[in-house]
């Protein structure tokens, strides 16, 4: 699994030929002017809100197996470096998740207007899941970072990775 896993984002990342300005299939942007960010939404997902969340939250609109994938936006202070910042995000995850954690993948991804970031993938259990997590953090300015969380079940990562990564490329930083 943990193969398969790393070879279908693998080829997803670096050999994608998907255009991606029309990526999620439509041209529809969730605008977050609070975070000073927009993002291409996927076709058949909606904009979701939680009170208990800065930002809103993109939802596939269909439920599966009883889990919604999701893609949530969070940011975070941080003085240092994108790879500093990566190294510590690593550490707070296996504090929080101990040994209900497993790397999958870990790389570069850069944004169709030319953001650069790092993906981390990993699977955890949570709620009697198995969930795949995706990971994608940007660096806002000097001390400030963008984390994108994209969420499935774990069983069914090979169908939204693609997505998830073609979704995240349309980021860009609004002023």
């Amino acid at each position: 699994m943990k193969n398969f896993c790393f070879c279908i984002i693998a080829i997803i990342i670096f050999f994608s030929s998907v255009d991606i300005a029309n990526a999620s299939g439509n041209k529809e942007r969730y605008i977050e002017k609070k975070g000073n960010f927009s993002i291409t939404i996927p076709e058949k997902w909606e904009i979701f809100i939680l009170k208990e969340y800065k930002y809103k939250l993109l939802k596939q609109s269909e439920v599966n197996n009883s889990y919604t994938p999701l893609i949530n936006f969070a940011d975070e202070a941080f003085e240092g470096s994108i790879d500093e910042y990566t190294e510590y995000f690593m550490e707070e995850l296996e504090k929080l998740l101990v040994e209900n954690i497993e790397y999958l993948f870990f790389s570069e991804i850069k944004t169709s207007n030319g953001l650069n970031g790092k993906l981390i993938v990993i699977t955890t259990f949570q709620q009697e899941m198995l969930l795949q997590l995706n990971y994608f953090i940007f660096q806002k300015n000097e001390n400030e970072y963008l984390i994108i969380t994209c969420s499935s079940l774990a069983n069914e990562s090979a169908k939204y990775i693609e997505l998830f990564v073609n979704t995240v490329r349309t980021l860009e930083w609004i002023k």
